[in-house]
């Protein structure tokens, strides 16, 4: 019996090519993406000390972000639906110049105390620069499998989490599937990432919460319960952009005039707040993970407040805003299902963003890598029910895998069943 085949030689040869393209890509996404989150770290710290005078050049940063779009990404695919498309092959290639729009756009934001966070930046920043990578050698698909692998890359530079920027690049842009030929480039270019990113400084605050649970049958449905709950508020999150959207599309069909009325709008509502609300909500998660001060409102604001922003044309990201949102509506609302304000608020962490985002292993290695190993088995239930409540709606515009029907998990056994060897061939 032959050990080796020409195939599998060749198979063998192609995944060793890609873990050293992954690495190379994702040092070079590390470096781009650690400046970047630091200049993001150095903006709102600036803006939070003069936040009464800055939020007032909201409505210009608006304006200017149309703008920016409106003369240079004219033609040119922009935004998570286009990344997307672009790893599947359905549409024009992710262009390199996408990078310029992320830092322009996300650091003005940040700067003037937008409610925006950093994610979709760094991640069309990965995949424009993964991308790039991916056209500029001969390899089989490695256009689409870089782009996936820059997807990874900038998602660990940014938060520290290489497993969870994994398994988020290989299942966020088909629904119910694995981008498996993607898996080997994925894992060297989030690990290159998140090394070159450290050397930068850049820090990722982790935190080790308790998570010493007496598993029982009362405590499985009420870990199960809040996971739904946790499931509700991302589909909330999810109606809400959409209809934000097409709400004040409808009432100002003009981006600019758009842009710089709801700018001063919102600045005006942040003002308000007392810039409670503004930038990546990382005041709100130090509150809600620590037993600070936390409102029964704070997680449903801070929603409304970023679906808003990214609704009318500025420029950032959703999840850590998320991140902030799950965490004050664990803090508020474990006390209801009997499960500790602290950690139910780092569940909530990690469920309303997989919620939102209709991604299930993500948060579940999210919430491990952020709180300690001790938080998998009752992070896996409630990881699980708020992939379940969200009742299969995205923030991103994804595509269903044909192979499961469009029903997620809840396919029949038989298309489970088929759909297994069709993933692993891939």
């Amino acid at each position: 019996m032959r050990v080796f085949d020409a195939k599998g030689l060749a198979a063998f040869g192609e995944q060793i090519a890609y873990a050293l393209l992954g690495a190379l890509s994702g040092a070079v996404i590390g470096l781009v993406c650690g400046v970047f989150g630091k200049g993001i770290d150095a903006l709102s710290a600036f803006e939070t000390s003069r936040f009464s005078l800055y939020v007032w050049f909201l409505p210009a940063v608006g304006l200017l972000t149309a703008a920016m779009l409106r003369v240079f990404a004219k033609n040119s695919p922009t935004g998570m639906g286009a990344v997307f498309k672009a790893s599947r092959g359905e549409g024009e290639d992710f262009p390199l110049r996408n990078v310029a729009f992320q830092f322009a756009g996300t650091w003005g934001a940040h700067l003037f105390c937008a409610s925006v966070g950093r994610e979709g930046a760094g991640v069309q920043i990965g995949a424009a620069i993964g991308g790039c990578f991916g056209r500029a050698v001969p390899l089989r698909d490695a256009p689409h499998v870089l782009l996936v692998a820059g997807m990874a890359a900038g998602f660990s530079a940014l938060f520290g989490t290489p497993v969870c920027a994994l398994f988020f690049a290989l299942e966020v842009t088909v629904v119910g599937k694995l981008r498996l030929r993607a898996f080997t480039a994925s894992l060297f270019s989030s690990y290159a990432a998140l090394f070159v990113a450290n050397l930068l400084g850049v820090t990722h605050i982790l935190e080790h919460t308790s998570f010493e649970f007496t598993m029982s049958v009362s405590l499985f449905l009420r870990l199960f319960g809040f996971g739904a709950l946790c499931g509700l508020a991302g589909l909330f999150f999810c109606l809400a952009r959409k209809y934000i959207a097409k709400f004040f599309s409808f009432c100002c069909p003009n981006s600019y005039v758009r842009a710089a009325v709801c700018g001063l709008l919102l600045a005006c509502l942040l003002f308000v707040s007392g810039g409670r609300y503004s930038g990546l909500g990382t005041n709100l998660i130090q509150e809600a993970v620590s037993g600070g001060t936390v409102y029964a409102w704070d997680w449903v604001v801070k929603l409304l407040f970023t679906a808003t922003f990214l609704s009318v044309g500025f420029v950032g990201g959703e999840v850590t805003t998320l991140f902030a949102a799950g965490a004050c509506l664990g803090a508020v609302a474990g006390e209801l299902f009997g499960i500790p304000a602290e950690a139910a608020a780092c569940l909530g962490y990690a469920a309303l963003f997989g919620a939102a985002t209709n991604t299930l292993l993500a948060p579940l290695f999210l919430g491990t890598e952020m709180f300690g190993g001790s938080a998998l088995p009752v992070m896996a239930i409630v990881c699980l029910a708020a992939y379940l409540f969200n009742f299969g709606h995205s923030v991103y515009k994804q595509s269903i895998s044909e192979s499961l029907g469009g029903q997620g998990l809840l396919a029949t056994e038989k298309q489970r069943v088929l759909h297994l060897p069709h993933t692993l061939r891939r």
